[in-house]
């Protein structure tokens, strides 16, 4: 079972936005740390010793990657291009291509985004039947595991993201009237705005669960055969 953790940072610790002028939004306010549990292991865990030893960010924007992945997640990968996603791209052929183009975006989909760190892991999740794949790969400042694929159940995936929408909107909500009972000094904050803002992400999970993906099969298998051929 894979369940997303995260701890939000005390309102009181929260860094304001702006040099000028210091203000709070939303996505500021989901300032805290996270991590990934996957069975009995802990992904985005750093391998150094720190006070707090995980991704230390604004925890919406893992939740905002995680609904991005989810249509391409849950798009069932054909049986002629499981090898092309389970490819790392290490071994593409140097190829130039509309085609190469659609197969790698295609490809890609499937990546949670981590550009945002310094030293990045690859968190690659695809479906082939009624399971999921995760895989799993991190540099050395990441503990062990630093490689890891397994497989769940595409009813454990969407529910972990399920849970994990719920729980971090349950303490958005708690943060927001936090906020609203104690203000943080010196810093602009709009409580209206925050509170549209809550209600309008409350169903972008919904959204990308209905967002249906229109795959240009013949350009990805086209593609694919460009990258990976020998």
């Amino acid at each position: 079972m894979i369940r997303f953790r995260f701890e939000l940072r005390p309102l009181a610790e929260v860094a304001p936005w702006g040099r000028e002028r210091a203000n709070l939004h939303w996505f500021g306010l989901t300032e805290g740390w996270y991590w990934i549990e996957l069975g009995d292991v802990c992904l985005l865990k750093f391998a150094a010793d720190y006070e707090i030893p995980y991704v230390d960010y604004y925890v919406v924007r893992l939740w905002e990657d995680l609904l991005q992945l989810l249509p391409a997640a849950l798009e069932q990968v054909p049986a002629d291009l499981v090898g092309f996603v389970e490819s790392d791209g290490r071994g593409w052929n140097d190829a130039e291509s509309e085609a190469v183009d659609a197969a790698m975006d295609w490809w890609s989909s499937r990546d949670v985004y981590f550009g945002y760190l310094r030293e990045p892991p690859s968190l690659r999740c695809w479906r082939t039947g009624d399971q999921i794949t995760v895989d799993w790969n991190a540099p050395a400042n990441f503990a062990e595991p630093r490689a890891l694929r397994t497989t769940m159940s595409v009813t454990d995936f969407v529910a972990a993201i399920e849970e994990f929408d719920r729980e971090l909107l349950a303490a958005m909500a708690d943060r927001i009237a936090e906020a609203e009972a104690i203000p943080p000094v010196g810093v602009e904050l709009d409580l209206d705005r925050l509170r549209q803002e809550h209600q309008d992400r409350s169903v972008w999970l919904k959204r990308a669960r209905a967002y249906q993906r229109s795959t240009d099969w013949p350009a990805v298998r086209t593609g694919d055969g460009q990258l990976m051929s020998r």
